[in-house]
């Protein structure tokens, strides 16, 4: 198997050290990861074909490690998985020229179980997400430093409708940066809280994506998907609770 594949699912879930443990669920050679954060603020899921592995549903406890692991095999690796006699498995190995590692796999039943979105008929605004919308975003939460909150709201000005950003705290003498994309809005949005360190992992994990799009719902609900090559990924943000 092609590494990048490993590296390029374990990216979309892991989102720098946000998320550790999942259940990876192979089938025909297709994964599913479904992935919750510790602090309940975003759900997920990304799946890939062509990952050649046996059918099998494995705990992946720590993925910290398991990335190390995957980081120093070549470009290609043989991946296998060891079950007991009874079908459990227990191991992963993985091989190149070089290399023969094997990770321990966890007891699912320690990792959570990521629960069903209900999603909205229809979102109240959706924009599409272009590389200079990651640039931006991106380098506005750097600039910014230890921030905690961007929002999102609608804007119409001469018929057409913008998605304004604001990256910055609510504290109204917090420093903000705003920038504006053009998006689709029947009835408008009003200024909704997300997660500002999320999203900026989001963006940078899906940086080389082909297609990328946000939807969101005047509930407090954000759906952000991206296509790269064979790999789909899709992220629901919760709003921040604002005090």
């Amino acid at each position: 198997m092609n590494k990048q594949i490993i590296t390029s699912v374990l990216d979309k879930y892991y989102l720098n050290g946000t998320v550790e443990s999942v259940k990876w669920n192979i089938k025909d050679k297709n994964i599913i990861v479904d992935f919750i954060t510790p602090m309940k603020n975003l759900v997920g899921k990304v799946t890939s074909p062509n990952f050649d592995l046996e059918d099998s549903e494995i705990g992946i406890y720590n993925t910290s490690q398991f990335y190390k692991l995957v980081k120093i095999m070549d470009s290609t690796v043989v991946l296998n998985v060891n079950k007991s006699e009874r079908g459990t498995p227990l191991e992963l190995t993985l091989a190149d020229n070089q290399y023969d590692l094997n990770y321990y796999l966890s007891d699912l039943n320690l990792i959570e179980t990521v629960p069903t979105i209900n999603e909205p008929a229809d979102y109240d605004a959706t924009s599409e997400i272009e590389p200079n919308f990651i640039t931006m975003f991106t380098n506005a939460k750097k600039a910014l430093g230890d921030i905690k909150q961007f929002t999102v709201q609608t804007e119409t000005k001469d018929g057409d409708t913008s998605l304004l950003i604001t990256i910055g705290d609510g504290n109204g003498y917090a420093n903000k940066i705003k920038f504006k994309t053009i998006c689709e809005s029947m009835f408008g949005l009003s200024e909704t809280p997300f997660p500002a360190d999320v999203m900026t992992e989001i963006l940078k994990a899906n940086e080389d994506a082909k297609e990328g799009k946000i939807e969101i719902s005047g509930e407090g609900l954000m759906k952000v998907s991206f296509k790269e090559n064979s790999i789909d990924s899709v992220y629901y943000l919760v709003r921040l609770s604002v005090n």
